[in-house]
């Protein structure tokens, strides 16, 4: 029991060691590099035992943090660690054994700019302590196309002396992915410009189904390439594919074979930029004629006729195997070979089996009178030759010459050939050879094609003319593209002693064509144009920064119209260059002012590949607030005035009080406050009011009262603004207009003056041709009342009274409303009268015209007219200003003044001097009765009271004299006129 006992606390004993060691293990910290302090950083520097010297202050712009007692101390690009050891040794001076303690208690907020080969460039803000791949990451990662073994990262950086210095640095992100080294994932710092750069071309032609150039990404391999080129055709040799690559100006050849990295024999070449892919036609010959199966068929190493045939299926019963022909290029010459191969097909000995070549043409003719059309005819083969038959005959059989045919045709006879200009023969008939059975006519293809590759605008083939020269190819690929190297332009040229590459300087022959360079082409040219290096960046204060290939010639200012040309805020005086030499980075800073003046001035440099131009900031900024349409914070240009400030701003508000704009200016002596009138400078902007923009003004555009009240029959009605020089109608227009009920004649306008306040009313009735439209000050108050739309109907009409009337309504229409006429008989008369300004205006038509004439007599009313029409001719008519206006019957024997009686006598403001009597509807030929000669009292002048006729209409207008009872009660007077209306419509 005592051994066991001692067994577990043992076991227990080693247990408790190795979990101690695996806590110790996880606890030991691992070694990583120390945060450094950087531009923006808030520091917590406290002092043991001395809480009075406890300080929180941010490291400035120009790298030095303030501390009691120490002064300004460098702390850019230091730990805290040595940060806090320099303060506590200048600290002991001061402080017996000081320990002081620096802690970071807000990081800096990094701003990194990202360019080139990336999903999404622009500016970053990553958190501190991030690396570069975590800024490719927050840019959406590389592009397809980046070069990632090449990336660069400008860094900007503050000299302990206080000037600005730059370092480029150059990353192979490829070796951080294969090998971890964090050299090649650098941390980055505030400020960095990321530039990844494309990977670059390469080209391939031949036997492919889309050569082209084309973009190359990491790692890309010749079958990759291939596949970019959609693959190869039936057609290619892929176990002789050929690289031509550029190494220390030289090119040089690789034959690949692609054959054996399709089958994972070996691994596929990496492909490079300006590497071009040239992929071979593979060696066939084509068999026809009379031949079990013609067709075209692979040549191996030392194939001879009898053995092509034999693949072919031999040759038919028909065929006469001691007339084969084959037609064969050598040295770009056609020549027909007429072999015997009937003693070897059969077996005996004798004949001739001739080694085969690529591209061989091999005819087995029938056994009968038959001539043979081979090459580039449209339908080549054997046909029967009569005795007539010709030369152009047998083309012509043949379907004439192809496209591709050249300029001249062999015919070969019994061993001998005979070259003949085509062209002489179609044209002329020249050597129009009679054709004997057995001949062997063959068209060659022409040989001008040239082959333009890389940097042209339309690289492929093309068919070139007698005589035409390589910048004629060129022009035929549509010229250079603005990437192209024209100083290495390569012509490739296939001769009996192999391939020979010309290298050609295209800047020389655009300056002379007719140098020894500019070579005449021979068919089966291949020119290639490489990619230039011009890349430029151009970064900071410009319009759209980024990175730019330029021009050979092109100059600092192409670089930055590239870039959009400079920004508002752009400090054109102070443009660096940065450009990579042998000694390193070297830096210039040029004023563009005085290229902006001259720009063939020496200052303006040539641009080289890898130039970075960095454009600073201006600190040309103006503050516009108050009642501007947009107000806030702008960037001005060098001479800008107040007006151009406002200008930026949107121009003023239609609230802006522009007589009493207020500038406020920083001077030595304190800010300086001037009030200018703008009014003045809207009129001329180039009077000396129009002051000069300084960094850091501040333009305040005050309010001014401009408020109008609109109220009453209008369709909006509302709290209005108005600009300055408005008018009433303007007000009236901006509240919707008028509505149909409204009274634009009597419109009321309150405004409150120095006197007191003013009402008054106004006329804007456009229908008067005579409105009152006054300008407007502020604060007054329209009114717009309502008109009334009531028109009164009595008289021989079935429904007697007072009714609304319609939009845009007619007599008829208020004549339906009424019920219509009692009667009907068509011979009543209607009368129609109404009020118009200070006159009575009275319309009379039968009812018969009314219905068969309505456009003429079917008269629009408005409110206040009055509609009557009479039961008999013993009627009369009396309205205007007496007690009860009506009709009344006629008495024998009753005059005005009996009629006036009858409708209760005049009222107070009856005018009996102007008395009119309407008579059969003649207005011209009406009486005016002055009774009483404006006397109190009528006298009893028979002259003043005629005698009335049936049908008469007596109207008593009112009088003009001021009445001072209706001005001082006018609520009164309104209501005493509404019980007026309502007991003539209840007597009637």
């Amino acid at each position: 029991m005592k051994s066991l006992r001692e067994g577990v606390l043992a076991c227990g004993l080693l247990l408790s060691l190795s979990l101690l060691l695996v806590i110790l293990t996880w606890t030991t910290p691992i070694q990583a590099s120390e945060y450094l302090l950087g531009v923006g950083d808030v520091l917590r520097i406290t002092v043991w035992g001395h809480t009075e010297l406890t300080t929180e202050v941010t490291i400035r712009p120009d790298g030095f943090v303030t501390f009691p007692l120490v002064g300004d101390i460098w702390a850019v690009d230091k730990t805290p660690r040595q940060l806090s050891a320099e303060i506590q040794g200048i600290l002991g001076e001061f402080v017996i054994n000081p320990q002081v303690t620096v802690i970071v208690s807000q990081f800096r907020s990094l701003q990194v700019q990202v360019l080139g080969e990336v999903r999404t460039a622009g500016y970053y803000q990553p958190k501190a302590g991030s690396r570069l791949l975590d800024i490719l990451a927050l840019a959406g990662g590389p592009s397809g196309t980046a070069d990632l073994s090449s990336v660069t990262i400008t860094r900007y950086s503050l000299a302990a002396s206080g000037q600005e210095e730059t370092q480029v640095m150059t990353v192979d992100v490829n070796q951080f992915f294969e090998t971890g080294n964090l050299a090649h994932n650098p941390l980055i710092a505030s400020t960095d410009t990321i530039f990844v750069p494309p990977a670059g071309r390469a080209t391939i032609f031949g036997e492919v189904r889309q050569p082209t150039s084309y973009d190359l990404g990491n790692g890309l391999d010749i079958l990759d390439l291939l596949a970019l080129a959609g693959g190869a055709l039936d057609s290619a040799d892929l176990e002789h594919v050929v690289i031509t690559r550029q190494a220390e100006g030289d090119p040089q050849e690789q034959v690949v074979n692609v054959q054996d990295f399709l089958a994972g024999g070996s691994r596929p070449v990496k492909i490079q930029a300006n590497d071009v892919v040239f992929v071979p036609k593979k060696k066939q010959v084509m068999v026809f004629g009379a031949v079990r199966t013609p067709g075209i068929y692979t040549l191996h190493s030392e194939t001879h006729l009898i053995e092509i045939l034999a693949q072919a299926g031999g040759v038919l019963a028909s065929g006469d195997a001691s007339q084969v022909a084959i037609t064969r290029n050598d040295d770009q010459k056609q020549e027909v070979l007429i072999v015997n191969a009937e003693p070897g097909l059969k077996g005996r000995q004798g004949g001739e089996n001739p080694l085969l070549s690529a591209d061989d043409l091999i005819f087995v003719p029938d056994g009968y009178q038959n001539a043979l059309v081979l090459g580039e005819v449209r339908v080549p083969g054997a046909y029967v030759v009569q005795e007539h038959t010709r030369l152009l005959d047998l083309l012509a059989e043949a379907g004439g010459p192809s496209d591709r045919a050249g300029d001249e045709l062999t015919l070969t006879r019994n061993g001998a050939v005979t070259t003949i200009d085509l062209g002489a023969l179609e044209r002329l008939g020249l050597q129009n050879e009679k054709i004997q059975p057995g001949d062997v006519v063959y068209v060659g293809e022409g040989r001008r094609q040239v082959l333009v590759l890389g940097e042209v605008r339309n690289p492929g083939y093309y068919q070139f003319r007698s005589g035409d020269r390589l910048l004629d190819a060129i022009a035929l690929a549509g010229g250079l593209t603005n990437q192209a190297l024209e100083e290495e332009v390569s012509l490739s040229r296939q001769s009996p002693e192999g391939t020979e590459i010309i290298m050609f300087d295209f800047l020389a022959l655009m300056n002379n064509r007719y140098l020894a360079d500019n070579l005449p082409l021979q068919g089966g040219d291949v020119i290639i144009v490489p990619r230039a290096e011009r890349g430029v960046l151009v970064i900071g204060e410009v319009k759209q920064p980024g990175y730019y290939q330029f021009k050979s010639g092109d100059g600092l200012l192409d670089a930055i119209m590239l870039a959009g040309g400079f920004s508002d805020r752009a400090n054109d005086e102070q443009v660096s260059v940065t450009r990579m030499t042998e000694q390193g980075p070297e830096i210039e800073v040029i004023d563009f002012s005085l290229l902006l003046e001259d720009r063939f001035l020496a200052f303006d440099r040539q641009l080289q590949g890898g130039d970075v131009i960095m454009v600073p900031r201006a600190e040309r900024g103006v503050m516009v607030l108050g009642e501007v349409k947009q107000p806030g914070y702008y960037q001005f240009k060098s001479g800008d005035g107040l007006l151009d400030a406002i200008m930026l701003a949107g121009g003023f508000s239609d609230r802006a009080n522009d007589e009493q704009v207020s500038l406020t200016r920083m001077t030595e002596q304190g800010p300086e406050i001037e009030v200018i009138d703008f009014s003045l400078l809207l009129e001329d902007r180039f009077l000396a009011s129009d002051r000069q923009l300084q960094g850091g003004d501040v333009i305040m555009v005050p309010r001014s009262d401009r408020s109008v009240l609109v109220l009453g029959q209008v369709r909006q009605p509302g709290y209005y603004e108005f600009s300055k020089g408005q008018t009433l109608m303007d007000l009236i227009g901006r509240a919707g207009g008028f509505t149909v009920d409204a009274e634009p004649a009597k419109v009321v306008v309150t405004r409150e003056t120095a006197e007191g306040v003013i009402t008054e009313s106004i006329n804007l009735d456009l229908r008067t041709g005579a409105i009152e439209n006054k300008t407007l000050s502020g604060g007054e108050i329209i009114t717009v009342p309502e008109s009334s739309r009531m028109v009164l109907v009595f008289g021989d009409v079935v429904r007697a009274g007072a009714y609304t009337l319609p939009q845009e309504g007619k007599l008829l229409d208020v004549l339906a409303l009424a019920g219509g006429l009692k009667s009907n008989l068509g011979t009543e008369q209607v009368v129609v009268t109404r009020q118009d300004g200070v006159q009575e205006r009275v319309w009379e038509v039968s009812y018969s015209s009314l219905m068969m004439a309505q456009s003429d007599h079917n008269l629009p009313l408005v409110g206040g007219d009055v509609v009557y029409v009479p039961a008999s001719k013993s009627q009369i008519l009396v309205l205007g200003m007496v007690k009860n206006p009506g009709v009344y019957s006629l008495p024998v024997g009753a005059r005005v003044m009996d009629a006036i009686a009858l409708a209760g006598g005049p009222v107070e403001r009856a005018a009996l001097e102007n008395v009119g009597i309407y008579r059969d509807g003649s207005i011209e030929g009406s009486d005016i009765v002055a009774m009483g000669q404006d006397k109190v009292l009528f006298t009893g002048d028979a002259n003043e009271n005629p005698l009335l006729q049936a049908g008469d209409i007596i109207y008593i207008p009112e009088t003009s004299k001021p009445d001072w009872t209706k001005i001082f009660g006018f609520v009164g007077a309104i209501s005493s006129f509404k019980n007026a209306i309502t007991n003539i419509f209840f007597e009637w």
